[in-house]
């Protein structure tokens, strides 16, 4: 084909096209409407147990004019138990509206969890950062810990260092098997204005021989 052959055959298609889809609105073909999405802030709680909440969008249609316009809607929303960041509601009918009698489309809520005052989720699991003394640390303890069933006793073995991670099976997000709650040990300094304090720490810097670098070799 010759360039004035291929450039024919080109916008000869593309004529066709467009008048085939101006036939299609015209003759009565139904199309079914948009997906619309859009994400949601949900709090931690709302997985934790289900929730039905009331929400407002601001979603794009068209006025009598063909032109686009944002308008409110507000809609009741079940929130599933145990649903997790990043999830998806989905919303029959509630999305774009269709032509020429056409279904609507569907609303699909990405969700997303507000900031937690104790806990931290990733995926199906909490994290829970755990303040703990020095001694209690060094020696072991057993203190009061929250979770979202309620508080239990958590028994810190001895020795544990700074950032270790103790599980609590079960204790997570709702699930087919449940996740779990990581307590994160965060070891504490008394404050060195207390004269005790100082006067404690002196005394293991002249009596107790431990170098934290010991192990960089000479």
């Amino acid at each position: 084909m010759d360039f004035s052959d291929f450039f024919e055959s080109l916008f000869g298609r593309m004529h066709r096209g467009a008048a085939g889809a101006r036939q299609r609105r015209s003759g009565g073909f139904a199309l079914r409407g948009e997906d619309h999405h859009a994400k949601i802030l949900i709090d931690l709680e709302d997985s934790l147990h289900g929730a039905t909440r009331s929400i407002t969008l601001r979603v794009p249609e068209l006025d009598e004019s063909g032109h686009v316009v944002l308008r409110e809607r507000t809609l009741n929303v079940r929130i599933p138990k145990g649903i997790r960041q990043g999830q998806k509601i989905r919303l029959t009918g509630q999305g774009g509206p269709g032509m020429n009698g056409g279904p609507p489309g569907d609303l699909y809520l990405e969700v997303e969890f507000r900031p937690h005052p104790l806990y931290r989720v990733e995926d199906k699991d909490l994290y829970l950062t755990v303040p703990v003394a020095p001694w209690e640390a060094v020696l072991g303890a057993k203190i009061q810990i929250p979770t979202p069933e309620g508080p239990v006793t958590l028994t810190i073995p001895p020795d544990s260092q700074h950032g270790r991670k103790l599980r609590l099976r079960g204790k997570g997000l709702p699930s087919d098997p449940p996740g779990d709650l990581y307590a994160v040990l965060e070891v504490v300094l008394p404050p060195s204005s207390d004269p005790k304090v100082r006067e404690h720490f002196a005394a293991m810097a002249r009596e107790v021989r431990f170098d934290p670098r010991a192990h960089w070799g000479r």
